[in-house]
């Protein structure tokens, strides 16, 4: 590729992502439905043609939204997966990864929500399968460190399959708990609840022994009170 051509792509590029980034904002505001192609080209300052040549419709700059979020998220998620080798420190560091997704994201929640509701009317297929696609490659993820626990027998034996997709749901589950409770606590102290949770029903003695303290202590003291408050009062 020659310079002059790789300057036109990265130009290309960086005037896709700033469209992209207009849509973020209109769809935050206005929402999907009633966001107008005009309306996302005017925010970006550029004529509705120009739009149009990078997404044919406001679907596809929908999914193009979507699909700039989740690439990021999928392989922040493989970088730590692979990055370490320990199942326990593994498994902390992707929860990790998923709160700091929701923490991003966390102004333009709504398009997240939206976006599911979507996928699920719409009758073009990209949609939900994009989602599919997603939780699949999570599953996958989630699964081997729970099969490295499991072979470690620092987990109970459990079927892996199930376990994960219940445990993809129960995430999607407090990040929109938290939203519907206007944030009114650290999304992190959720999931890190969440994780407690998970593992008193799911550790062997073996690893219940290593990280009992820091387990009961979280579940007894929860996440929805400010930590001063569970202390006793002298």
């Amino acid at each position: 590729m020659s310079p002059q051509r790789s300057r036109t792509e990265e130009a290309k590029e960086a005037k896709r992502q700033l469209l992209i980034h207009a849509a973020i904002e209109m769809f935050a505001k206005k929402g999907f439905h009633e966001t107008k192609m005009q309306d996302i080209a005017d925010y970006a300052a550029v004529g509705k043609g120009t739009l149009y040549e990078y997404f044919e419709t406001k679907e596809d700059l929908f999914l193009a939204v979507y699909d700039s979020w989740i690439d990021e998220y999928e392989a922040d998620m493989l970088r730590q997966s692979e990055r370490l080798l320990d199942p326990v420190s593994k498994a902390s560091a992707l929860i990790d990864t998923t709160v700091e997704f929701y923490e991003k994201h966390a102004d333009h929640a709504a398009i997240l929500l939206e976006f599911w509701a979507h996928a699920i009317r719409s009758q073009n297929p990209h949609f939900l399968n994009r989602i599919r696609e997603m939780k699949s490659r999570l599953s996958e993820l989630g699964g081997k460190v729970a099969q490295e626990l499991i072979k470690l027998k620092l987990f109970v034996d459990v079927d892996v399959e199930s376990f994960t997709r219940l445990e993809l749901a129960m995430s999607d589950g407090v990040f929109l708990q938290w939203i519907l409770d206007g944030k009114s606590y650290p999304l992190r102290d959720a999931y890190k609840f969440r994780q407690s949770l998970i593992g008193a029903g799911l550790m062997t003695n073996t690893l219940r022994k290593l990280i009992a303290p820091k387990t009961d202590k979280r579940l007894k003291q929860g996440f929805l009170k400010p930590k001063s408050s569970n202390k006793k009062s002298t």
